[in-house]
């Protein structure tokens, strides 16, 4: 029994060293893992710290090139505001030298037309001064010499287009003068109006025709004028529209032109006008009638029917 009781308690007595060992392991596992990751922590601060710092100064980088580019751009502007200033004033001042130069061209223009017009009037003073006879026309006949020298070509001016535009309208209408008119004089009065404008819708009716008469000959001839010249160059001959026929075109009722030949043969037609002519008739004359010829038979019947054929 003593030897049970001394081994239980040398048991008893070891527990407990065993268990403050293990307690002591763990302790000092735990402080290393703690250890391990305080520096883990401090090694990514660190890191987060550097990349932070970086960050700030691409930042600071960026917003100072942004402000140098905005200075940039403010004297950029600057110098186009000015330069499109003297732009302005320049383009202004050249169309204030062409509106002088185009002012002093008419008024040297107008100067010499007055000098001009002088000049004809102080001849025609003369020339009435010297001559000793009296020169008489009729209304719608002979020729105006007292405005013979003033007929010289001479550029005018818008307002004097528009002064003689509005003294030939004033020429043209007539005023009516139907105050204090009784309905007999109204009436011939319309009726010489309606008159006028029927002659007046004639003569614009004839224009038009004339016109589309005109526009359709120009097209025409630009047309054969293109045909003609159609490959000119690769030619040195000079191409001539034989399908055009004067004879028709001066004359309306004439027949249209016969060709005997095609224009496109490559061979020259060397006949005479009086071979072709008779070529054409032996072709319009109608061919003459087949012949029958009987054929007689061999034998005696055959005789007696010629016989009967000579007695008819």
């Amino acid at each position: 029994m003593s030897d049970d009781e001394s081994r239980e308690q040398e048991e008893e007595s070891s527990a407990p060293a065993d268990s403050n060992e293990a307690k002591k392991a763990m302790e000092e596992a735990e402080r290393r893992k703690k250890e391990r990751m305080a520096e883990e922590l401090a090694e990514y601060e660190e890191m987060r710290r550097a990349e932070r710092e970086k960050e700030l100064e691409e930042l600071e980088a960026l917003r100072i090139k942004r402000e140098e580019r905005k200075a940039e751009r403010i004297k950029e502007e600057a110098k186009q505001k000015e330069l499109r200033e003297i732009e302005d004033k320049r383009q202004r001042a050249e169309q204030e030298e062409r509106k002088r130069k185009k002012l002093e061209e008419e008024q040297k223009k107008k100067e010499e037309r007055d000098k001009k017009r002088k000049e004809a009037e102080a001849r025609m003073a003369i020339a009435k001064g010297q001559r000793n006879f009296v020169i008489t026309k009729r209304e719608g006949e002979g020729v105006d010499l007292e405005n013979m020298h003033q007929e010289e070509p001479m550029q005018k001016t818008r307002e004097e287009i528009e002064e003689e535009k509005r003294n030939v309208l004033a020429t043209r209408i007539q005023p009516l003068n139907i105050e204090n008119a009784n309905q007999q004089v109204l009436t011939e009065k319309a009726k010489a109006l309606h008159a006028k404008l029927r002659q007046l819708e004639g003569d614009k009716y004839d224009l038009e025709q004339r016109y589309k008469r005109q526009q359709y000959d120009l097209i025409e001839l630009a047309e054969r004028s293109r045909q003609m010249n159609k490959g000119k160059s690769k030619r040195s001959a000079v191409q001539v529209d034989e399908s055009f026929d004067r004879l028709s075109d001066k004359y309306t009722s004439a027949p249209p032109k016969i060709l005997l030949c095609s224009k496109y043969e490559r061979l020259t037609d060397r006949r005479t006008f009086g071979e072709r002519a008779t070529l054409f008739e032996e072709l319009c004359k109608e061919p003459p009638p087949p012949e029958i010829k009987r054929i007689r038979p061999a034998g005696g019947g055959g005789e007696e029917e010629g016989g009967e054929e000579e007695e008819e």
